[in-house]
């Protein structure tokens, strides 16, 4: 019966110590597990700094009274420039070509001619495509991908 009696003893403080134990404790600035305060980075990615938008684009864009016109637009290294717009049809045999400057901020590129008015473009990874006069995407589902020039150089 002693022996009962000290084996519960025994049992009991070995159960409040090993409770005791396992208890959460208040941590200490050295403790390695301690989790440091994250500080939200905010994304600064964007076409301006991630993709290699300079080269050759070309593609076919509607025309009112005309099949289509080819445009090519060359964006150069230097900030330069260059459109070709090419009439496509039977009795069209007409080109003609802008010249001028370029800058971009974020996703769109923006074209000043030398003469003639200014020009959007939103650039995507290996295309760009011509915005509406407000420097919107045109957003009609079956409009919207006939002004896309696509990447060849």
């Amino acid at each position: 019966m002693k022996k009962t009696i000290l084996n519960l003893i025994l049992l009991s403080a070995i159960s409040t110590v090993c409770l005791t134990a396992c208890k959460d404790r208040p941590s200490s600035g050295s403790d390695e597990n301690t989790q440091e305060e994250q500080t939200e980075v905010p994304d600064m990615h964007n076409a301006a700094n991630a993709l290699d938008y300079q080269g050759v684009y070309e593609g076919v864009i509607p025309c009112a009274d005309c099949e289509g016109i080819k445009l090519t637009v060359s964006i150069n290294d230097d900030g330069s420039f260059r459109s070709v717009y090419e009439y496509l049809g039977e009795d069209v045999k007409n080109t003609y070509t802008e010249e001028g400057s370029w800058k971009i901020s974020e996703s769109t590129i923006t074209f000043s001619p030398e003469e003639g008015d200014v020009h959007k473009y939103f650039v995507g990874e290996g295309f760009i495509q011509v915005l509406d006069q407000d420097g919107n995407k045109i957003e009609d589902s079956g409009f919207a991908e006939m002004f896309i020039l696509k990447k060849v150089e």
